[in-house]
């Protein structure tokens, strides 16, 4: 009997490890926390697996802040910021999201990635980080190595 307990409860915390992750996100700015830069969902079960954004616009409308929507090429615009693509990969409990933000290019009708973001989150420490790519680049493995260097903390409330 308790052997079969035991094997319950590890079939038990294989099947939640398994389950989708989802998180509310909140990332400040670098040098005024006052200020938020970005804020949106992660949902680790949907691709674009990040959701609902709401961010600073890089110049490409007059509102500081707006949403930012998944590039729909049928429905693209000029002169409209867009999360043109999302990379997910896995390193044990940490979901990393590559994001890539830009405008839609009228040659190509593609989104122009000029803004790329990387998200890691920590699943099972209930953490975040935020690596601007324009600011910094993940040399020799920094931000696995020592990411408290590089990368901006992001508060972020688990939602399942």
């Amino acid at each position: 009997m308790k052997r079969i307990l035991i094997a319950l409860a590890a079939l038990a915390s294989l099947a939640d490890g398994a389950e989708a992750k989802r998180a509310q996100c909140t990332v400040f700015e670098r040098h005024d926390r006052s200020q938020r830069f970005m804020a949106f969902e992660v949902d680790d079960s949907t691709y674009p697996y990040v959701f609902k954004i709401n961010g600073v616009d890089e110049g490409a409308s007059q509102r500081k802040l707006i949403d930012i929507p998944l590039y729909d090429e049928t429905q693209g615009r000029i002169e409209t910021w867009y999360l043109g693509r999302v990379e997910r990969s896995v390193d044990r409990q940490r979901s990393i999201y590559r994001l890539h933000f830009g405008e839609m290019a009228l040659d190509t009708r593609q989104v122009d990635d000029r803004s790329n973001y990387s998200l890691y989150m920590d699943w099972e420490n209930g953490t975040a980080g935020w690596l601007d790519e324009g600011m910094a680049f993940n040399l020799y493995n920094t931000v696995e190595e020592k990411p408290q260097l590089v990368v901006w903390p992001a508060t972020c409330k688990r939602l399942d």
